[in-house]
């Protein structure tokens, strides 16, 4: 009995000197430590940042004119075209003045004519008539002058035949002067042609004004409000409508300033709108805005929606991610397996041939998702500590491998 009990005790005492000796031995070999591989691979590097749809064009339409709205053609909701008439207005004074201007063109374009054809003709037809009388009295002149010299006649009628010259040779400048004025450059036609010019315009006015009488869309969209109806007496410039004009769907998101040196006008993204999670359409960058909110330390970003999907409404709020930077073949680890890695001098914890970890300076690249590229300081067969083991494992401490994993 007494030599049983004696074996029970070295026994426990074995069984403790094997326990120490076997943790001294565990803490002498270090603690098991899961490590990365590094792996080449494709890195995507991109901006993330939430947004809205903005709205393209909102134009308040009105009329120029004011008066009796007589019909008004276009509901809320509704898809109109370009120069479609939105609202008529009472038009009839308007439509009289069209046709009085009407009337003076013709009037002024027939006193045009007139001068063209009759009055040029009897301008014509007098200063021939002219012509010939002269012809006839010096005719007459160089007879009596011829009887005078013989002594046939008496002075007194040689000075009447020279009289008639000089009124015939009046008549003649007289009939120039009027068939000069009733020509095409005359000072008659000059003036026919300006009455006609100034009727043009009092038309055109006239049809102008009764264009104004009716509110047209500037170009294609939705009506979005309406504030007018039939009946109503509106005054100049009082907004009726407001039209949400067609035009390339764009997205507004604000991404913190510190990617501001990565983003590039043209750079493709994804973008997703929260109701609609699960379908995504790609946009682009087609505007950086040259200064920062300094309140939010934020940049507006725009981006074009080439193919906008049917479900997009203004304002609604959307994912975006861009991408501004791939390489494809790059050296990676997972995220976790580098320290420090926001601040300037990034390292990873790796283990040696000699089993215990060194503290490895590197130099990162592309930040993705899922993985960061190591530009330089590491090798492609590196074993890797991640951060994710804690502060259980120090740098210069011996340790086993538990596992290699390489970076997905």
């Amino acid at each position: 009995m007494i030599w049983l009990r004696r074996g029970l005790k070295v026994l426990a005492l074995l069984v403790v000197l094997g326990a120490v000796a076997w943790f001294a031995a565990q803490r002498a070999l270090g603690p098991k430590v899961a490590v990365v591989l590094p792996a080449r691979r494709e890195v995507v590097q991109t901006v993330v940042s939430s947004g809205r749809v903005l709205s393209p064009a909102e134009v308040s339409l009105g009329s120029q004119l004011g008066g009796l709205v007589r019909e008004v053609r276009a509901r809320e909701g509704e898809r109109v075209t370009a120069g479609q008439v939105l609202v008529e207005l009472d038009d009839r004074e308007l439509s009289t003045q069209v046709e009085q201007a009407r009337a003076g063109v013709l009037v002024a374009s027939t006193r045009v004519g007139q001068l063209r054809t009759v009055s040029a003709r009897v301008a014509g037809e007098s200063v021939r008539q002219a012509q010939a009388n002269l012809r006839a009295a010096e005719t007459t002149w160089e007879r009596q002058r011829t009887l005078f010299r013989s002594g046939a006649i008496a002075a007194a009628e040689l000075e009447s035949a020279q009289r008639s010259v000089d009124v015939a040779r009046s008549q003649l400048q007289s009939a120039q002067i009027a068939s000069a004025g009733s020509s095409a450059g005359g000072g008659d036609a000059r003036v026919a042609v300006a009455g006609r010019v100034q009727a043009e315009a009092a038309l055109r006015v006239a049809e102008a004004r009764l264009a104004q009488s009716r509110v047209v869309a500037p170009g294609a969209g939705v009506i979005m409000t309406r504030s007018v109806e039939p009946g109503d007496v509106v005054t100049p410039g009082r907004a009726l409508l407001v039209l949400l004009r067609d035009g390339d769907t764009e997205l507004s998101m604000t991404p913190d300033e510190r990617n501001l040196a990565d983003l590039r006008l043209g750079q493709r993204a994804v973008a997703s709108a929260e109701a609609f999670p699960d379908r995504p359409f790609p946009a682009e960058v087609s505007y950086i805005a040259p200064t920062i909110d300094a309140l939010r330390g934020t940049v507006e970003v725009k981006l074009r929606v080439p193919t906008p999907p049917p479900f997009l409404r203004p304002s609604m709020t959307v994912s975006v991610e861009v991408e501004v930077a791939r390489h494809p073949n790059a050296l990676s680890l997972p995220p976790d397996a580098v320290r420090d890695a926001a601040t300037p001098s990034p390292w990873v914890m790796v283990v040696g041939d000699d089993g215990r970890t060194a503290r490895r300076p590197v130099t990162l690249g592309l930040r993705g998702e899922r993985v960061v590229e190591v530009a330089s300081g590491l090798g492609e067969r590196e074993r890797v500590v991640p951060s994710s083991v804690g502060a259980a494992v120090r740098v210069g401490q011996r340790v086993r491998l538990r596992s290699a994993e390489a970076a997905r």
